[in-house]
């Protein structure tokens, strides 16, 4: 095959515009070439950086476009395609064109929420019901998240802090995740038409099942409760068959394990692990170069629901179980977490954690809030029993009892207090 039409073939995919037919073809040709997986795999990054390139647009006015070394013909043709769609949001932005049909409805959401559709960003209070085009979600706190129904009755929870762009054309609805993680429970798609959802680092293709996906800029996780996802690895070009009840890893490094693997017996106990479980924040370390402290990251919180206010300076460390070989980590009734760490003062502090169904999506997010006070030394223990947090939204869950933990963080606001975690653990109910 020339690489002109194999490039061709790459523009509708990225577009989203491509045949069945076609993608067929795409997929021959992709596994029977190990050079076009890896320029797949290129593209796909690029593809990947000029959308959210696109999708933030009102944010960079003015910046300027610095030269790029010189590129084989069919990657300039490419990059053009691609180009052109970065200039077609610019354009529907000055120059709002055509209203486009509303593929998607916000059923639920709460936090620091904003849309983006049609090249610009949503005006007012973004609120439960709004109907949306395809655009990009930003969700930018832990504490916040929203839940996208398609036409179809396809649900996606996003939770914070997340980036999401959805779209639905001619070859099915495309769902790609930045970062964060996403629960969706996909009804059965039309025959050729597939969901795909893209991270930097895979694509999942979904006819119907229920899976959650956490995605960073470095790799994707993805489990499966029901049904069966086909997964590929964009560094190159691998398939994996995901069935229900296992998880794969997918990383950018091609070196790394790329194989399905039962999820295993759940666990009632756990301690955090660094650099393994780390999900937000900056690693310390002490001696002989080994992580033993996790450093609160800052970040801006501008409002709920699309209001503006001053920006609050929040300062917050995540941690959750991860890792290949990580069993799921049960909640049980009376069980404890206890939590270490430093903090230069006396100060208040938020404590909250994520659920997800056992074998299932999201269930629930947790918060409490405690005053504490750090010895003469600046350290802090403090253990905070399940029954101490209360469900952020009535349609959680009550208890989060028999759920899954996903992730936990501690957070201070407005000021830095030099809040950083040593250790996390989850308690049984018999531990003393």
């Amino acid at each position: 095959m020339k690489d002109e039409h194999f490039g061709d073939l790459c523009n509708l995919y990225f577009l989203g515009t491509i045949s069945a037919e076609e993608m067929a073809e795409l997929d021959c040709c992709l596994k029977g070439s190990q050079d076009l997986r890896v320029k797949f795999a290129a593209e796909a990054r690029l593809d990947t950086n000029l959308r959210d390139a696109a999708s933030s647009f009102e944010k960079k006015q003015g910046a300027s476009i610095s030269k790029v070394p010189s590129r084989p013909k069919w990657q300039w043709a490419m990059g053009a395609a691609a180009a052109l769609l970065l200039i077609a949001l610019v354009v529907s932005f000055f120059y709002p064109g055509r209203k486009r049909e509303h593929i998607a409805r916000i059923a639920d959401l709460h936090g620091a929420v904003t849309w983006i559709g049609d090249g610009e960003q949503a005006e007012g209070r973004l609120e439960i019901g709004n109907e949306l085009t395809g655009g990009t979600l930003e969700v930018s706190s832990l504490d916040s998240w929203a839940e996208l129904v398609f036409e179809d009755g396809s649900s996606v929870w996003v939770s914070g802090p997340a980036v999401v762009t959805i779209s639905d054309g001619g070859s099915g609805k495309m769902i790609r995740l930045r970062e964060g993680d996403l629960s969706l429970d996909v009804s059965p798609q039309p025959e050729g038409k597939p969901m795909r959802v893209i991270t930097p680092s895979a694509e999942a293709v979904v006819l119907g099942t229920q899976f959650n996906v956490s995605a960073s800029p470095l790799s994707t996780s993805l489990t499966v409760n029901e049904g069966n996802v086909q997964v590929t690895r964009l560094a190159d070009g691998s398939v994996q068959e995901v069935k229900a009840d296992h998880r794969v890893i997918a990383a950018l490094e091609h070196e790394s394990p790329f194989q399905a693997s039962p999820r295993g017996d759940s666990v009632r106990i756990w301690k955090s692990e660094f650099p393994r479980d780390v999900r937000h924040g900056s690693l310390g370390f002490g001696a002989e170069g080994r992580p033993n402290e996790l450093h609160a990251g800052a970040h801006l919180f501008r409002g709920d629901h699309g209001e503006t206010i001053d920006p609050v300076l929040l300062y917050t460390a995540v941690v959750g179980p991860r890792g290949r070989e990580m069993q799921p980590v049960l909640l049980s009734k009376g069980a404890r977490f206890r939590i270490r760490g430093q903090l230069d003062q006396p100060y208040q502090v938020d404590f909250g954690f994520g659920t997800h169904h056992a074998r299932g999506g999201l269930s629930g997010k947790f918060s409490v809030k405690r005053k504490l006070e750090p010895d003469q030394d600046g350290w802090f223990d403090v253990e905070l029993a399940l029954e101490d947090f209360v469900r952020m939204r009535s349609r959680f869950v009550e208890s989060p009892a028999g759920h899954e933990l996903v992730w936990l963080w501690v957070q201070t606001h407005r000021k830095d207090v030099g809040l950083s975690l040593s250790s996390v653990e989850l308690l049984s109910p018999e531990s003393k």
